[in-house]
């Protein structure tokens, strides 16, 4: 599409993590493609924005796009669409993108690599990595599980949590390509939320000992990795993984899985996926546009926004009600 042609659309990005630049994403680099993109902090058509902040409450008169990475449902009474990884469905109001589509490695998961595998190299690695540097909210069944396998073998731990090897590593994923299995354990239990925890060691041709997203079969394949979430206790899981690690035979065959599940979309397809829903919302969409009651959009629910939005800007008051709106 020649540039002349494009849309002009005007947009914004607020309350995303530290470092996040709003003029060069992934959201931009797609956007681009099919329309002239104006970065526009004072009055954005449409605004982007995530879990980590308040600013979006300032931005009243545009299209509000809510994206999510963290274990957070979206509030669509507070947003006119919303991206995340949860398995919902609301017509054309949301769209799933898991997060592992974001991530560079994604590209390099591995879907048949038999010919090209060097065993001797793969089997005579050190026993297993864990690289976790944020402990705070996590469940505690990742900890337990890391004494637990301990007791088998040291568990080499190059985070700043559970460190025991003296220094944090440089490159995660250089460090866990040199063990033959990866604690690869999720903060919490979500349907539909793997984050790099999988992505990474299977990546590196590491066997990952997964727990997390109960519904992680809907995009992996199982027999890629331990998925301690089909063991009744962790010692079963543990018992699991000494068998892999003294059975070079059984160990080769569970590496040499593909990761994807038969038919899942590849990268190519999940960024065609996203590049049409994008355009529909900017082709389709304005600010103040005014939705049906049956999508939850009325007047009532505009005019409620609103109120919000107002209250949350309120000194000591907006934790509280954006805490009772986003878990209500």
């Amino acid at each position: 599409m020649a540039t002349e042609d494009k849309k002009t659309i005007k947009v914004f990005f607020v309350d995303f993590w530290k470092g996040f630049d709003p003029e060069n994403n992934f959201f931009v680099d797609r956007m681009k493609l099919y329309f002239q993109v104006q970065i526009e902090k004072q009055s954005p058509d449409f605004l982007f924005y995530s879990w980590n902040g308040y600013e979006n409450l300032k931005y009243t008169n545009c299209v509000k796009l809510y994206f999510t990475g963290e274990n957070d449902v979206p509030d669509f009474n507070l947003c006119d669409y919303a991206i995340g990884f949860h398995h919902i469905t609301f017509a054309d109001r949301y769209f799933r993108l898991p997060l592992f589509v974001l991530y560079k490695c994604f590209g390099q998961l591995p879907v048949n690599y038999a010919d090209t595998l060097d065993k001797k190299v793969y089997l005579d690695r050190k026993f297993c990595s864990f690289v976790v540097s944020n402990s705070q909210a996590a469940d505690p069944i990742r900890d337990e599980f890391f004494a637990a396998l301990s007791k088998y073998k040291k568990v080499d731990s190059g985070g700043r949590h559970l460190n025991n090897i003296g220094y944090n590593v440089p490159d995660k994923q250089e460090f866990i390509s040199k063990y033959k299995f990866n604690i690869a354990f999720e903060n919490s239990m979500v349907p539909g939320y793997t984050t790099e925890k999988l992505h990474q060691p299977l990546a590196a041709s590491t066997i990952p000992i997964y727990w997390g997203n109960p519904r992680v079969e809907d995009d992996f394949n199982k027999e890629a990795f331990v998925y301690v979430n089909d063991y009744a206790t962790l010692d079963q899981a543990v018992a699991e993984i000494i068998r892999l690690d003294n059975d070079d035979e059984t160990y080769l065959k569970k590496l040499l899985q593909p990761s994807f599940i038969t038919g899942q979309r590849d990268m190519d397809a999940w960024l065609e996926s996203f590049d049409n829903y994008i355009q529909q919302v900017f082709q389709n969409d304005v600010p103040d546009a005014k939705r049906l009651p049956m999508f939850g959009y009325s007047a009532f629910y505009r005019k409620r926004r609103k109120v919000v939005e107002f209250i949350c800007r309120l000194p000591g008051l907006k934790y509280l009600i954006r805490k009772v709106s986003y878990n209500s």
